[in-house]
């Protein structure tokens, strides 16, 4: 949608208008075509949420009048129950993928730690507190392991029981 301007607009250092207070320190503009957008419309079946007015001076009270209206919120539209039985389900595939990862983790971590006494690499042979701090790393790796398995248990037991109470 394009339009011409009705009158001649000016530009009086910062600010346009087409009413200027000194005609003489401001200066014309070109007349150009004005492009109206349009904005979006909400799609919820809520009522729009009260648009707080400016007050100006001759209405000082009414920026506080205005803050004091209430304001209906949006209510978001909940998606339909195939939908979020697809998203329960891809949240368990991943889950249950997390899961696989963290047990071959552990896996290696434990064949590595070797029940407390891995192999010394090089740089251990001659400084034996390296190779303490090492093992101690590899057992709280194996803890921490451990912990993300039992938690990701929880959590797939959790959305399996929350599966199962949707569907009648």
């Amino acid at each position: 949608m394009a339009a011409q301007a009705q009158q001649a607009v000016y530009r009086c250092g910062k600010e346009y208008t087409n009413a200027p207070r000194e005609p003489a320190l401001c200066e014309p503009l070109a007349p150009q075509s004005i492009t109206v957008i349009s904005g979006t419309r909400p799609t919820s079946a809520a009522a729009p949420a009260a648009v707080p007015r400016r007050s100006t001076p001759a209405e000082p009270g009414a920026a506080v009048a205005s803050a004091l209206q209430p304001r209906t919120p949006e209510v978001p539209a909940r998606t339909p129950d195939v939908q979020q039985s697809e998203r329960d389900a891809q949240a368990r595939t991943i889950l249950t993928q997390e899961l696989d990862k963290a047990r071959a983790q552990l896996a290696q971590l434990v064949q590595s730690y070797n029940q407390g006494e891995p192999e010394k690499w090089a740089a251990e042979t001659r400084n034996h507190q390296k190779y303490l701090d090492r093992v101690a790393e590899m057992k709280a790796a194996i803890e921490r392991t451990e912990r993300d398995i039992d938690s990701l248990q929880r959590e797939l037991t959790r959305r399996s029981v929350q599966a199962s109470r949707r569907t009648p």
